[in-house]
């Protein structure tokens, strides 16, 4: 009884340390120091104005962010324009205060579109998809 429950133990013990050592499943939150490190190439991406919104490389970018990064805690538009370029952005109409602000990428049949509400300079609400059409 004791042997079992000893492997029981380690078994539980492997499965908790393999847990961990995977655990980079989890997005990054955005504006994470270490986001802007170890997605450079996405933001610089991004930012090329010689790229447009609906170029395979601007879309790849975009979907590389939306599936490793954490949108939701956007809080500035600083921060939007430290990721985006502000190009690419498109303003929805302004209802009181807020306003939406919307990245779409595109490629052939597929998009990825990032949708931030703003209230004056502060962002209160993202919602981040992947479509393909």
């Amino acid at each position: 009884m004791k042997t079992k429950l000893h492997l029981f133990l380690a078994a539980l013990a492997l499965i908790l340390i393999s847990g961990c050592a995977t655990s980079r499943s989890e997005k990054l939150p955005a504006g994470d120091i270490d986001m802007f490190s170890e997605f450079k190439d996405e933001i610089a991406t991004l930012h090329n104005t010689a790229l447009t919104p609906n170029s395979k490389a601007k879309y790849d970018a975009a979907l590389t962010l939306y599936r490793n990064v954490d949108f939701s805690y956007v809080r500035d538009l600083v921060s939007l324009e430290r990721i985006f370029s502000a190009r690419d952005a498109h303003l929805g109409e302004k209802n009181y205060e807020k306003q939406n602000v919307i990245f779409l990428y595109r490629y052939k049949d597929k998009r990825v579109r990032f949708v931030f509400v703003r209230f004056n300079n502060s962002i209160i609400h993202s919602e981040c998809t992947d479509l393909i059409e």
